[in-house]
């Protein structure tokens, strides 16, 4: 895909005359603003602040073309530009800003000064004419991006998690926690798809899948999504949960970095999040306490945007104990690596529950894992596999495929496998089309030339009944 990123604030190249000026210009503009508005408020300026900032701004870049002019000196290329750069550098991202407006861009990776990529639809590509002046000028950036937060960036905390009031995600990371520069990270949360229908038009599954997922959240399945980093997983949560529009429902959000809509689109949802201690270590809210908290909320169903530690285990507490439907995600290459570092999380938990009793819970409490993949040549985020918890042989969490990725036509196809959650669908009065989904799947079959997949893990023979 063509970059249609900007080099400056009309599309010209930045010129090293204009870097240079860019220079004199900074610290000369960056003391006028503190005595014209103070540090404080320079945290966060309202907007009659920042008139009054651009309009100093333009009025010492028009200073510095006159006596460039009556001196003979070379005139700025790209006046415009330099003022927006000092501006956003003041107040915005510096260099970086143009790339957070440029929607195709989902992650922006600084490794130093002089080496800055950008990823733009699952393709990374580096920009070798966009660079900060040195080391220093980077860092200062992250400090300022981190200061209104309340968080610090220094030798003795040398690494930062943060949250952009955008709703991106900021990770820095400084000597000696890295061997030389400063390490920016920027992911920019896109919210692709706000329902299975929108995930259908984007071919992330296919229709008779999403019509299957659709019947089951609204039937109480609980679900896991799965998948790497960057495959979809909370595009996908956010779609699985618009579909849960009842009035009688009350759904409860948990997250670490609120990215979830549902509290938009949902008649009565509530929206949990976690927060980092401050300076001191002080003010820290985990996500586990924001789990146990919304059991205290009458919720009928809780959506934990992803567990990553000990809430696996209150999360797993959860849907056993009447809050069936419950949604949530979790890193892993497949079902089956999933559902094993989910009780592998919830192990870490201070009740210490032996794994025997946790892979039980885990085998009872979860009902379907979706698997997503990330397809980095054709760009494409993926839903390759419907995974059916079917029980437990020995200490082995059993399943079946009810949906596949079908390789010869390149599209989720049904196994033929029925589910036995269509129990579930019924006695909740939820409307299910099976007999058409199985005509589809016995043509997906025949045209693969496949077998339904009965077989997982390994050697765990799953019979259908």
């Amino acid at each position: 895909m063509a970059s249609t990123l900007p080099a400056s604030a009309n599309g010209l190249p930045t010129s090293n005359i204009d870097r240079a000026a860019e220079r004199a210009l900074r610290e000369e503009i960056r003391a006028a603003v503190g005595r014209l508005l103070g540090e404080r408020q320079l945290l966060a300026p309202g907007r009659e602040d920042e008139e009054r900032i651009r309009a100093l701004i333009r009025d010492r870049v028009e200073t510095y073309q006159r006596r460039a002019a009556t001196t003979n000196a070379p005139l700025l290329v790209d006046p415009e530009g330099v003022e927006q750069r000092l501006f956003d550098g003041l107040l915005r991202l510096g260099i970086l800003q143009p790339l957070i407006e440029a929607p195709e861009v989902e992650e922006i990776i600084c490794n130093g000064p002089n080496r800055i990529f950008v990823i733009e639809d699952g393709r990374k590509r580096l920009l070798p004419d966009l660079y900060f002046d040195d080391d220093e000028e980077l860092r200062q950036l992250v400090k300022r991006l981190i200061g209104p937060l309340g968080r610090r960036l220094d030798e003795s905390s040398p690494m930062v998690d943060a949250r952009l009031p955008d709703g991106s995600r900021l990770n820095a990371a400084i000597p000696p926690a890295t061997i030389r520069w400063c390490s920016l990270t920027i992911r920019k949360f896109i919210l692709r798809a706000h329902s299975l229908e929108h995930l259908v038009q984007l071919a992330t599954l296919t229709k008779s899948a999403a019509q299957f997922l659709d019947a089951a959240v609204q039937a109480g399945v609980n679900i896991l999504v799965s998948g790497p980093t960057g495959a979809g997983k909370t595009t996908v949560l956010n779609a699985l949960g618009a579909s849960i529009a009842s009035l009688d429902e009350r759904v409860i959000t948990v997250e670490e970095v609120a990215e979830l809509q549902l509290e938009r689109q949902l008649p009565d949802c509530v929206a949990l999040q976690a927060r980092a201690g401050n300076v001191e270590g002080a003010g820290e809210i985990r996500i586990r306490d924001l789990v146990r908290n919304a059991l205290r909320m009458r919720p009928t169903r809780i959506v934990v945007g992803e567990v990553r530690g000990a809430e696996a285990l209150d999360m797993l507490l959860a849907m056993n104990t009447g809050h069936e439907g419950s949604l949530t995600t979790i890193h892993g290459n497949s079902p089956r690596d999933a559902l094993d570092r989910l009780a592998t999380l919830a192990m870490m938990a201070e009740e210490r529950l032996s794994g025997e009793a946790l892979t039980k819970m885990v085998a009872r409490t979860i009902e379907l894992v979706l698997q997503l993949r990330f397809e980095p040549r054709t760009g494409r985020r993926r839903l390759v596999s419907i995974f059916e918890v079917t029980g437990l042989e020995g200490n082995v969490v059993t399943g079946q495929d009810l949906w596949l990725l079908d390789p010869q036509r390149d599209r989720l196809a049904w196994t033929g496998l029925q589910p036995r959650c269509l129990a579930k669908m019924g006695s909740k009065g939820v409307s299910y089309a099976l007999p058409q989904v199985l005509e589809e799947g016995r043509r997906g079959m025949m045209a693969s030339g496949e077998k339904p997949s009965t077989m997982w893990p390994g050697n765990s023979q799953v019979t259908p009944s």
